[in-house]
């Protein structure tokens, strides 16, 4: 029995499956104040948790000399082996920080301006 390549065999064929599931748009329903409790008792004890496990992981590595040495080392080498790229980083914050402060005066000279404008007016 010869098949056409026209021909669809269903044992060959595999179903394909959506990738987006479009006609499923349930909406979930809001967080009632117990799970929004919840979750804000959950994340405080993580965030206590990492506090202090933080805390205990850099006073062992001060206090030990050789990591605190180690550590110097490592900086060393990634400073020095970044030190491009933490000049053009630096230099661009710089040019940022001018700008900003440059904007912020000119827009504080409006500011002042407007006012005696208004106050001009309320004279008259």
């Amino acid at each position: 029995m010869d098949k056409s390549p026209t021909e669809i065999d269903s044992t060959t064929v595999k179903a394909k499956k959506s990738v987006s599931r479009k006609g499923k748009s349930a909406k979930m329903s809001p967080a009632t104040n117990g799970e929004i409790l919840v979750r804000g008792v959950v994340m405080g004890i993580i965030i206590s948790g990492i506090t202090h496990a933080s805390k205990s992981l850099t006073g062992a590595l001060v206090k030990h000399p050789l990591s605190f040495f180690s550590m110097g080392l490592v900086t060393g080498y990634l400073t020095h082996k970044y030190r491009k790229e933490i000049i053009v980083v630096g230099n661009r914050t710089a040019e940022e920080s001018k700008n900003f402060v440059l904007r912020q005066k000119e827009y504080l000279g409006d500011f002042i301006a407007e006012i005696k404008e208004e106050k001009s007016d309320k004279s008259k």
